[in-house]
């Protein structure tokens, strides 16, 4: 079964427009080619829930995995679970010891995701070692665009890591947020307009968001806020 997702997920990755070889020059530019690809991967994989991710080698300049979860079978696997998993699976430890020995040199792996990682992959990103994590639109905007939410940045999961005996941990992932975050908030407004109802319009005045509601023509400039 998870052989057939996983076939399903390179088919899925060889359609996007946007192709890992096309991704060349400086960091900012590598970011956002990477982030198109993941965005664009989420659009054809699920677009009703736009979440894509990337795991990319940042040493070779290649993706290692891709992931996004089309909700089929178990929510949970959010993209980026969906994404470490195939990594897992696609470079399993040739030891069998995926806890000291693992597939994968995890520490020149950059996880790119369109959306800012909820606490459970936040936590994921931390534990799997990747060094960087870059996201497209954070958890307020996607809360902001209809969608529950978990108000809990990453930054703040990150502050929260500790090795034994209370040590500050120093191989927590450098964060960069607000790639892409055009595009991406775009694709998430879009999807989410579903869970736009009455309640979360009121919910949204009652929060001072009224600049939002009118920015994204939730409500009209005439309405009474």
């Amino acid at each position: 079964m998870f052989a057939k997702s996983l076939i399903a997920l390179i088919i899925s990755a060889a359609v996007v427009g946007t192709r890992a070889s096309d991704c060349h020059g400086d960091q900012k530019t590598l970011d956002e080619c990477y982030m198109q690809i993941a965005l664009d991967f989420a659009k054809v994989h699920n677009p009703r829930f736009p979440f894509g991710a990337l795991i990319v080698d940042h040493g070779s300049n290649t993706i290692s995995c891709y992931g996004a979860n089309s909700n089929k079978k178990n929510k949970l696997l959010h993209g980026e679970t969906a994404a470490f998993w195939n990594c897992t699976e696609m470079y399993p430890s040739p030891t069998h010891d995926d806890m000291f020995n693992p597939g994968l040199d995890w520490s020149k792996q950059t996880l790119y995701t369109t959306g800012e990682p909820c606490p459970m992959c936040a936590s994921q990103s931390i534990y799997r070692g990747v060094s960087r994590v870059v996201w497209g639109t954070s958890i307020p905007d996607i809360n902001r665009s209809g969608r529950q939410q978990l108000m809990i940045r990453m930054k703040d999961v990150v502050d929260s890591a500790r090795l034994g005996g209370l040590q500050t941990d120093p191989n927590v992932p450098e964060l960069v947020g607000g790639v892409l975050k055009e595009e991406c908030d775009a694709a998430f407004l879009d999807s989410f307009s579903v869970f736009r109802d009455n309640k979360y319009v009121e919910s949204m005045k009652a929060h001072g968001e009224h600049d939002f509601l009118r920015q994204h023509g939730i409500v009209s400039p005439k309405d009474e806020l």
